[in-house]
């Protein structure tokens, strides 16, 4: 049972003890805690069982796992390094060491001060002070104490919006990041091609801007960014603009392009005679093979990225439309010749259904894709050989990622969107209706 004292009574303690003790014992009027550690603690997880539902357990974890702080100058003791999410910090036991003797107090009960013992649970959910009382009675300090706990889990998805102000409403879009920048194309109500445009960090969008240099009528609502330029398929001819208003023609013959993720100075695209081709200067053009049978003929994206086991090589990875229920998938290697279509999975549940305005986009270390008729992301972390969903709860097997989820309010059903991703570690949504959503897993935001 815990020893519960006024400041008076317990200072009137220590005067009583201290005139019980051989009066030759050195006494000191200093006072600080030294050392302080917490004990073991519960930490609550939603979990799956073997059957697949969703279940809740709990683990035990060692407060020894995060060091705690003393702050002399400011009487601050704190943990810089949160507790993990979950944790059930209301009674926690201490290992506390420092000049003097060591109590306690909630700021909720000031007048009720507690001498300290390891076997106390500590309630840490409260705003609570730890103190040191000198030996010779004459000086108490005390000490703030903060144990920092993840108020949301560090992998989970939050999202801002949406945002309506300066975006208008496009149909058939097509999103990119050029730069510091996000922009949006498509057809606005007028009939014509135009974009929105805003600066990742410092926001605005600023409204509908109508392109120049090509018809709406041929375009294929496709824009990607590589060597520092927009570019785009319309009418058989490539075109390619600085920014975004004014495009020229840059190579004709061509039937489509392949979305590219981040600008790698890599252009691929379709040319009308059946070749796949490539540039990195955009004089030049290397044809990489023929195009296959079940090669993307829509809504194609390309990603190309160093190997996890050596990055010197990296591959490059192609998903599309095909018209057939489940998209296509071909990948490359540093060295190869040719480019290597990827089986579909023989659990259909674990290819990537074909929707419309598909988006696929690079994020974390996996590809994510999301679509009008997808309920969430899936997402592949086998270099798009399967598709598992993000989904809070899964009958069937255990959730890929729960914590990746779509903004609430977007539903599989609601108007079709585009997805992206930027470098500051960012995902941006844009919808059919001009709605925008920006959001990011916490750990991956870059300043």
């Amino acid at each position: 049972m815990r020893r519960r004292y006024s400041i008076i009574l317990l200072l009137l303690l220590f005067c009583f003890v201290s005139c019980l003790k051989d009066e030759k014992m050195a006494t000191s009027p200093h006072a600080a805690i030294t050392s302080f550690t917490i004990g073991y603690y519960r930490v609550k997880v939603h979990d799956m069982t073997w059957q697949g539902h969703d279940t809740v357990a709990y683990i035990r974890d060692n407060g020894s796992n995060y060091p705690m702080t003393i702050d002399q100058i400011n009487n601050r003791i704190y943990n810089v390094d949160s507790l993990a999410y979950g944790s059930e910090v209301g009674r926690v036991t201490t290992s506390v060491y420092g000049t003097g003797t060591v109590v306690y107090y909630y700021a909720d009960e000031p007048d009720l001060v507690y001498a300290w013992n390891s076997t106390d649970s500590i309630d840490f959910t409260r705003e609570l002070y730890f103190g040191a009382v000198s030996t010779d009675e004459s000086y108490i300090r005390y000490y703030q104490v903060n144990l920092n706990v993840h108020k949301v889990f560090p992998d989970s998805l939050i999202w801002h919006g949406p945002e309506t102000a300066g975006f208008p409403a496009l149909t058939g879009i097509s999103a990119v990041v050029k730069g510091d920048s996000v922009f949006c194309f498509g057809i606005d109500t007028t009939g014509a091609v135009s974009f929105s445009g805003r600066h990742i960090s410092e926001g605005g969008w600023n409204g509908s801007n109508h392109i120049s240099g090509f018809q709406a009528a041929d375009w294929q609502h496709r824009v990607t960014v590589s060597g520092g330029r927009f570019h785009t398929v319309s009418g058989g001819t490539l075109y390619c603009s600085d920014n975004g208003l004014d495009w020229s023609s840059e190579r004709t013959g061509v039937s489509g392009i392949l979305t590219s993720g981040t600008d790698n100075g890599v252009l691929w695209a379709i040319s009308q005679d059946g070749n796949i081709i490539r540039t990195e200067d955009f004089s030049e053009w290397e044809q990489v093979q023929s195009v296959p049978q079940h090669f993307p003929d829509s809504a194609a994206y390309i990603f190309t990225y160093p190997l996890a086991t050596n990055a010197n090589l990296s591959r490059s990875v192609i998903v599309g439309l095909t018209g057939t229920l489940y998209v296509s998938v071909w990948t490359m290697l540093t060295g190869d010749t040719v480019l290597t279509e990827v089986d579909l999975p023989a659990r259909k549940e674990l290819c990537l259904p074909s929707v419309s305005g598909l988006s696929v986009f690079r994020y974390d270390g996996a590809l994510f894709s999301a679509g009008r008729g997808l309920s969430g992301f899936r997402q592949s972390n086998d270099n798009g050989v399967t598709w598992y969903s993000c989904k809070s709860y899964a009958e069937d097997y255990a959730s890929w990622n729960r914590y990746m989820q779509l903004p609430a309010g977007l539903d599989k059903n609601g108007p079709e969107f585009a997805a992206v991703a930027d470098r500051n570690g960012y995902i941006w949504i844009m919808t059919e209706d001009g709605r925008v959503w920006h959001g990011a897993i916490t750990r991956l935001i870059k300043h």
